[in-house]
């Protein structure tokens, strides 16, 4: 009987024990990070020679909580932080109180995105679970819902408050293979797009417990991580990881580094900030999360005054040079460029496209054949080494420039005549199924025509309120223009 006893009083203990530890609370599932859509491999920041020295968005940032036991930290790092500056950015306050008062529900987004049969929050959450409640279900403010309220208020009664808080999309921005360096890189440059983002840390007690300033990893440290990512390597999968929101970057912070907030309140680190060497942060983060505002909320959500421009080159032959067509754009209602020079089959070729706001891009390309179809371009998918295709957004971020192909180009077949590329600008998305079948059903006529017939149903930014330039694609929108979508299209004698 008392070794009954001192087992049970053992086991208790043990219980107590795995209670009081600290608990992370993002499912490291290398598949549900594939689901989110990728961002377009972006080339160069428009119009920057380089990328600021330093960017800071901790003067928007919430008061640091403590997610104590629960596996909350996701929704603290994109409810709570990101989603709570992002508003803090459109306000345009930098006040702490007025900040905290507008702050988001962690409990909101995490009640609505966790897994069955977790009624303490202690399982945690997959990320494009989190990242699509944030994206189409949305997030309520911490003064409906307060933390921590696990299993203790029915959400369904918030959703309709929190379709008003719905982000326009999430991003991810890190390959599984991206090296050292690479993710560095990116990093940096979606920081410099204007607001934080979400990553994941492969967690090591000397992080858990940080008492100062400054995160140094040691040897411990990479022997675990080494052990973590053999398994999401070998599995896809390695237990359960940590989500942290940067807030920014500083090259000369301790030879540069990434300016974290963490969920564990004010006693960690220094306040519940610190810092991370560029690549102390890249080695052990494995996922990279970017939210985009909502159109709806960004001053930019008309289309008035956006500017953008392509430039198509040829391989081997550097910049294809063309020329506005006035006449027929005025009869089409749209921006038409012509080619200077006719090109061949087995010509090969890119364009670059660059932008100075948050937009959607949708580009096509047909001929003049009566069945063609109008094949979209972009955005496109890639098949993975497991056959499984990844998907990139049509969503580009401000000041950006994007090539199509990334890497390849696009080689003119035996088709001769007039190949048309379709460009579409848009703050929305565009239903191109829909597109590709009305042009089908439009018979007979012109394929100028049945192109028109086909954006008829857009709401087209009239021709007239765009000023171009002649002899480059290069355009931008007047300020009072209404309208959704601005229509570029691209002719080629293809002989």
């Amino acid at each position: 009987m008392k070794r009954l006893t001192f087992l049970f009083c053992l086991l208790l203990t043990r219980s107590l024990f795995a209670q009081d530890a600290f608990n992370y609370g993002l499912i490291m599932d290398d598949d549900s990070y594939l689901r989110i859509p990728a961002k377009p491999p972006v080339i160069r920041k428009f119009g920057l020679q380089q990328l600021p020295a330093r960017v800071s968005y901790e003067a928007y940032c919430p008061q640091p909580l403590d997610q104590g036991k629960h596996g909350t930290c996701l929704a603290f790092a994109l409810g709570y932080y990101l989603r709570t500056i992002m508003e803090a950015r459109r306000l345009n306050t930098t006040n702490r109180v007025e900040i905290n008062k507008l702050a988001f529900s962690p409990t909101y987004l995490y009640e609505e995105a966790k897994l069955r049969n977790d009624p303490y929050c202690q399982n945690g959450l997959r990320i494009d679970s989190a990242t699509n409640v944030i994206q189409h279900k949305g997030i309520i403010p911490f003064s409906y819902l307060g933390y921590p309220a696990c299993s203790q208020a029915d959400t369904r009664k918030f959703r309709t408050m929190a379709m008003r808080y719905r982000v326009a999309e999430s991003q991810r921005f890190l390959r599984l293979d991206d090296p050292v360096s690479e993710k560095v890189s990116k990093l940096k440059n979606v920081l410099a797009e204007g607001l934080p983002v979400v990553v994941s840390i492969l967690m090591t007690p000397s992080f858990d417990q940080l008492n100062q300033e400054v995160w140094q990893p040691g040897q411990e440290d990479l022997t675990l991580l080494a052990t973590k990512q053999k398994q999401l390597q070998t599995k896809g999968q390695s237990g359960m990881g940590h989500a942290l929101c940067i807030l920014g970057y500083d090259d000369e912070q301790f030879g540069g580094a990434f300016r974290i907030v963490n969920s564990r309140g004010p006693g960690w680190g220094k306040q519940g900030f610190c810092w991370i060497r560029y690549a102390d942060l890249a080695t052990f983060t494995r996922y990279g999360v970017q939210l985009y505002p909502p159109m709806q909320q960004l001053a930019t959500y008309q289309i008035g005054g956006f500017k953008a421009a392509v430039q198509f080159e040829q391989k081997g032959m550097g910049e294809m040079g063309l020329h506005i067509d006035e006449a027929v754009s005025k009869t089409a209602g749209m921006l038409v460029y012509r080619m200077n020079k006719p090109n061949v089959s087995g010509d090969e070729f890119k364009f670059l496209i660059n932008n100075d706001r948050q937009a959607y891009l949708f580009a096509f390309g047909t001929d003049e054949r009566p069945n063609s179809d109008l094949t979209r371009l972009f955005p496109y998918s890639e098949k993975r080494p497991d056959g499984k295709l990844v998907d990139y957004s049509p969503l580009l971020g401000a000041n950006t420039t994007v090539a199509y192909p990334p890497t390849n180009t696009i080689e003119l077949d035996k088709n001769t005549g007039t190949d048309y590329f379709l460009l579409l600008f848009a703050n929305r998305p565009v239903d191109s199924g829909r597109m590709n079948r009305t042009l089908r059903s439009a018979q007979g006529g012109r394929l100028l025509d049945r192109l028109q017939k086909t954006l008829s149903t857009e709401s087209l930014i009239d021709f007239t309120k765009i000023r171009y330039e002649p002899n480059r694609i290069a355009f931008q929108v007047e300020s009072q223009a209404t309208g959704s979508v601005v229509p570029v299209l691209v002719l080629i004698d293809h002989r």
